[in-house]
Formats: C-alpha cells, structure tokens, sequence
C-alpha cells in the first residue's frame, strides 16, 4: 500500500537521486539532514543507500515525513566479489528486518573490521602515527552500535585530521586506494548471495556504478552485465555523477537490451567528496518509471 504521498511528488517534481550515503556509514550528514538537503535540491524522491548498515534508514524515514512532496526509498549498497574492477549492489526498496539481507550486511561489516587494523600497521610501518582509535573516534561521530560501519574513508578523514595527507582524494590516491601503498583485500560475498539477499529481502538488486568495472570496452562491459544478470540482477544504474555522457549512454542502451530497470544517483558523500552534490546528475523520473517507483515506495 503506497503512502498517500507517493507519486505525487514525481508528478510535480521531475528529478531523483537514488544513491547517497549519510553519516551511518561514510558520508557526513545525518540522514535526517540529508533528506532536507534533498527536498532543497527540489527532487521527487531519494534514497538512502549507505554501505552495510540500516541504521540511518528510520530517522532519514521520519524526516522525509516533513516533506510532502520528497520521496522516501530505503536501501543499501553492498560489496560484492569483482568479477571486474569494483562490484557493488545497490538494494532498493528493502526491508531492513530481512534477515537475508542483515547477515550479509552483518558478514561485510566484520570483514571491514578485519581489514582494518592491517591497513593502520601498513601504514603505521611506513611511519604515519596513526592509531586505531583516531579512526574509530572519526566513526564514532554519527554510528554505534552493532552496525557501526568503519572504513577506508575514515581512515582517509584520520590522516586528514593528523595533517599527513592534504585531504581525502590524496589519503586514497597515496594509501588507500587499491593497488595503493597500504591497501588490504577484504572478503566479500559473490554477486549471486548479494542479489539473492536483497531480492529476498523485497528489494530490487541494481549494478552500481558500472563505470568501476573498469572495462576497456563497451564489450568487457556487456560480458560483466551478463554475469551479473545471470546471477538474478534486475537493473543497472546508468545515471551516476562518476560517468561520462558516453558511458551513461552506453548502460542506458544495455538496459534496453537485456531488458533491466534504470536508476541513478549522485552516490552523495559530502565532505568526503565535496565535489558531488546531491541531485547531481540530473535523473529524471521518467528515465526511471513511475511504476518502478511507486513499487519503490510502497
């Protein structure tokens, strides 16, 4: 049953974003505040999509309440095993108690923890001083609990914060980032339990991002969406603040194609990527389907 909102605010607003990160993981608004930045930014609907964890989704939820013409999704975004570069899911309109989808969520949470603490020795080897508890008291800002979601960014805004890096973009590009001085794999699930565990859980499983795939062709690109589709994908998201205007043709034709669901998303940060603004790029609502939306909502 849609609220008794839904709808109406696609219909008299033109724009989405589906795909932003909020304090609960490793953005650096609280969610309720991101609502607001997201009815500013005059879209029909927004989603809240932060990495491995649910915790933002029922303030962010309540906050969307004092917007009669924004939108609420709820979501998550998961790692996946790369069949090429970077592999993440988006789940969209989930349902948060789904235990599917929170042992997953559960098992990436524990592989960060992991992983961690042998990225701060790589880095503490190379004579950074930096420690453990810098990057869990830049966590610990917006998150506690079980599903307290640390990272790699924290430790970038830790290195920031103790002035061994300039900012973020050269804590990752020197350290962090993969193939980088001090970077460390982590476990992740395969695409097929990811998708599994979100649709299980309601919710419609997207490729996020393609353009992390790192695929030198249109063709490497198509071979990837395969396999993600054979492992039960239902969409792609073609509209991302990361892709060029060629790109975001190409995954638009690819949805055509193989006959999936288009989304897009700014993947909003704030200062963690100061340069990606909410709303930003332009998705229409028409590119995504009301229908779609209207499920999205419900």
């Amino acid at each position: 049953m849609l609220r008794a909102t839904a709808g109406r605010a696609m219909r008299m607003r033109k724009f989405v974003d589906l795909h932003t990160h909020s304090l609960a993981s490793d953005g650096s608004l609280p969610p309720a505040d991101l609502v607001r930045y997201a009815d500013a930014a005059d879209l029909a609907a927004v989603a809240l999509t932060d990495h491995d964890t649910f915790s933002g989704l029922a303030e962010a939820r309540k906050a969307a309440r004092d917007f009669p013409d924004l939108d609420f999704v709820s979501g998550v975004e998961l790692s996946a095993q790369p069949i090429s570069g970077t592999v993440h899911l988006l789940g969209l309109g989930v349902d948060e108690t789904a235990p599917s989808l929170l042992k997953v969520a559960k098992f990436l949470r524990r592989a960060r923890e992991q992983r961690n603490p042998r990225i701060v020795e790589k880095l503490q080897a190379m004579g950074l001083d930096i420690g453990m508890d810098e990057v869990f008291a830049v966590a610990s800002q917006g998150q506690a609990g079980e599903e307290m979601v640390v990272g790699r960014p924290h430790i970038a805004v830790a290195l920031c914060r103790k002035g061994l890096v300039a900012d973020v973009s050269e804590a990752f590009g020197k350290y962090l980032a993969k193939g980088a001085a001090a970077y460390v794999e982590r476990e992740r699930p395969d695409a097929a339990s990811a998708i599994s565990a979100i649709r299980a859980a309601g919710g419609t499983a997207i490729a996020a991002h393609p353009s992390q795939w790192r695929c030198e062709n249109s063709a490497q690109v198509e071979r990837v969406l395969r396999a993600l589709i054979a492992d039960g994908l239902q969409g792609v998201e073609a509209y991302h603040s990361d892709h060029t205007p060629s790109q975001t043709r190409l995954y638009l034709d690819l949805a055509r194609r193989f006959d999936l669901l288009v989304t897009g998303g700014s993947d909003f940060h704030g200062d963690p990527k100061p340069q990606v603004r909410i709303g930003r790029p332009r998705v229409p609502v028409a590119a995504v389907g009301r229908e779609f939306l209207d499920k999205l909502i419900g």
